[in-house]
């Protein structure tokens, strides 16, 4: 092949629209299965365009099975059915892609090409062959013991946890256990964040309990506005969702205060993404710091494992332990034993902590790629919560609502006031800048493109 042509414009990514023209070429019959494909140095002096654009598209249409490499060769087009050679009066099948014409950078985004897929495979095969006659059977309904056994090992050595096996419960997602909780404590008023985590407001409506939202700050939640407003916070100290705010010193010791002086306070510390940390030495688990039994942690693997994985934990103290054990209508245990097998394998070989020192570096670089993006425009914007997680919030000065600008984009992002209940200081001209699904080469155009939009 000599070349490839394509109307390249200023209307997308270029990326986008690169792996659009060759995936259309390929599904049209155009480009025909082991035909070779132009090199990315040539293709990019083609097209004008950089060596990295031509890369990304090429590894997206490799990732789809679209086209295959070979060392040290190229790239060539794998066999694919085409459109063309399809009955006229059949119905087209469109085949699943990754990446579409609107761009996503918000909150749920992660990166995953590097999560070591192959080990997962084989603790799954294990699974089904070693004690498949085991797992099969009804399991503990707080969860596998050797799976809490290995929750309780981490948190102690990684967020200075304190607890037994017995305090661990495993649930499907942190909003389920969060269900639990409002039966163990059935008669609380609840103290949200504001903004906060939309999925804990919606499990309290549908409870019928009542709650009450307090603003945050950048030292986190305000404790000061708590007293007598209720008698159960749920807070995420480390990483405040979404702000990024981290729980200062002072507010920590005065929440924990708060929670000691009545026996029905309690505070939920929801510790949703505490391993990405780029800046200072890792935070300890307010639980940790606790000496009255009043706080209950929270977590799940979403983050550090992958979102579907349908998996989270929470630590209960003693007395609430035992009235969960008295509970007359506990749950049961909504992950499969199979997964919970595999997962107690994934730590047990250390394979779980690696994944995190492996995804808290990737993480990391995206957020200074972000970042250094941003600089160009340092002086239109203020950035805040980039030390940690994968999101940032980014300020556009002036008093303009920025909305109607990103509604008209091809990109999906989240704005700050979706997270609010109410406020009190406007967040129009705020947005929530998700990095964690973006490619490194295609960072810097992704947000030099949206910020020319804004500024």
């Amino acid at each position: 092949m000599e070349q490839l042509t394509y109307p390249l414009t200023g209307n997308d990514f270029l990326y986008q629209q690169l792996y659009q023209f060759i995936k259309d070429d390929i599904l049209a019959g155009r480009l025909t299965f082991a035909e070779k494909l132009p090199s990315k140095r040539k293709l990019s002096q083609h097209l004008s365009i950089s060596q990295t654009t031509v890369e990304i598209a090429y590894q997206q249409l490799q990732d789809e099975g679209f086209i295959y490499s070979k060392p040290k060769v190229g790239y060539f087009v794998e066999d694919i059915k085409t459109v063309n050679s399809a009955p006229k009066n059949s119905i087209e099948l469109h085949l699943p892609s990754t990446i579409d014409h609107t761009l996503s950078l918000t909150i749920e985004d992660s990166h995953q090409a590097k999560f070591p897929f192959q080990l997962f495979r084989k603790y799954a095969r294990d699974a089904f062959e070693v004690e498949s006659s085991i797992l099969l059977e009804r399991g503990d309904a707080q969860g596998e013991p050797a799976l809490r056994n290995e929750i309780r090992r981490y948190l102690y050595h990684s967020r200075g946890v304190h607890c037994t096996n017995e305090q661990i419960i495993i649930g499907s997602s942190t909003e389920q256990l969060f269900t639990l909780l409002t039966r163990l404590l059935p008669d609380a008023t609840y103290l949200l964040e504001n903004p906060g985590y939309p999925s804990i407001r919606k499990v309290l409506q549908y409870e019928n309990k009542p709650f009450k939202t307090i603003d945050v700050d950048a030292e986190g939640i305000i404790v000061s506005e708590i007293h007598n407003q209720g008698n159960i916070v749920h807070v995420t100290p480390s990483h405040q969702f979404p702000t990024g705010a981290v729980l200062s010193a002072g507010r920590r010791t005065e929440l924990l205060a708060w929670a000691g002086k009545n026996s029905g306070h309690y505070i939920i510390e929801d510790d949703y993404d505490s391993e990405f940390r780029y800046k200072g030495r890792p935070l300890k688990a307010l639980q940790g710091m606790d000496n009255s039994h009043k706080v209950i942690y929270m977590s799940t693997f979403s983050k550090s494992i992958f979102p579907s994985i349908r998996m989270a934990y929470l630590v209960l103290p003693e007395p609430l332990l035992k009235r969960y054990q008295q509970l007359s209508n506990k749950p049961n245990i909504t992950v499969p034993r199979h997964m919970q097998y595999i997962v107690t394998q994934f730590m047990q070989d250390g394979e779980f902590e690696r994944n995190i020192n492996r995804m808290r570096k990737i993480y990391k670089r995206k957020s200074e790629l972000a970042l250094s993006a941003l600089a160009h425009y340092k002086e239109a914007i203020n950035i805040s919560g980039e030390f940690a997680g994968m999101h940032f919030i980014v300020e556009v000065k002036g008093n303009e609502d920025i909305r109607p600008i990103i509604d008209d984009m091809n990109i999906k992002i989240s704005m700050l006031e979706d997270y609010m209940q109410c406020h009190k200081d406007k967040a129009f001209n705020k947005f929530i800048l998700g990095f964690g699904g973006l490619e490194d080469a295609a960072i810097e155009e992704v947000i030099t493109k949206l910020m020319k939009e804004l500024v």
